[in-house]
Formats: C-alpha cells, structure tokens, sequence
C-alpha cells in the first residue's frame, strides 16, 4: 500500500503525446509546450538525438516519471524553415546520396551538388531542410548531424 502511494505522489503515467519546443537549460533538454507547460526530457537510445535539436518543433510521445518525461518516440515537425525536415541516416548508395526519412518513410535523394560537407556524415543521423526539386528529389538549404556514428 505504502509503494502505491508512494508511486502516486511521484506523478507517473503513460499520458497522451506532447508537442513544443526543444529548449536547453543547465545540459538539460527541455520541452516548452504551446500552453507554457515546460517538462524536463529524459532521453535514451535514439532518442539522444533529440539533444541536437535545439530550437526545433517536436512531437514526443513516452511517460512521466516524477517532473521527468522519459521520451519513447520522437519526431521533428519543424526545424525553423516552417516546414518538416527530412531526418534519418545519411545513406550513399549507388551514385547517389539518399535518406530514409523517420517522418514519412520515403527514401529520398540529395541534390549532391547542394550538399558541401554533409557528405562527410555517411552513416550518421542527420536531418536535412531543402526544398523539393523532383520526385523524392531535395536540394539541400541547411543541415544538423542529430548522431554521429
């Protein structure tokens, strides 16, 4: 009976998904969301990604543990271009560069010629803003290396 109060006080749960903005204060992840709630992330696995997101948009899904929400999934929803970036591993297959994005799971292609040295993160989590050129075509504008592996 003790454990179950206790458990209760500490504020656990399984609540709904959580979206705002990623924010860092003393090395600590923060979410702001849209109604000013401010919540302290706990990130692991590929989640940790998330640490190189600052001044990003996402939505966060997982449970609370005390004044913690320990993230479960994850995704980018804007990266300050007012659009959704492409985010995945850097992948360089054939004579083309090309990501597998998280967000809509499409293989896309890099314009080469736009991408200067992200192509030195073959292999890496990355994301990408550009603008789409063709089918599944981006020329990229900006981008973050989220993992480097």
């Amino acid at each position: 009976m003790t454990f179950l109060f206790a458990l209760l006080m500490t504020g656990c749960g399984t609540p709904g998904p959580r979206s705002g903005l990623l924010l860092s204060e003393n090395d600590r992840v923060l979410l702001v969301e849209n109604t000013g709630r401010t919540s302290r992330l706990k990130l692991a696995g590929d989640a940790v990604a998330l640490s190189q997101a600052l001044g990003c948009r996402v939505e966060v899904s997982g449970s609370t543990f005390g004044r913690q929400f320990i993230v479960n999934r994850w995704k980018i929803t804007d990266s300050g271009y007012g659009s959704e970036p492409f985010v995945g591993e850097l992948l360089f297959t054939g004579s083309a560069w090309r990501i597998r994005d998280r967000n809509s799971q499409t293989l896309v292609e890099l314009l080469v010629e736009s991408m200067g040295t992200l192509r030195q993160h073959e292999g890496d989590l990355v994301l990408v803003d550009g603008f789409v050129l063709g089918p599944n075509l981006v020329k990229v504008v900006s981008f973050r290396i989220l993992r480097d592996f």
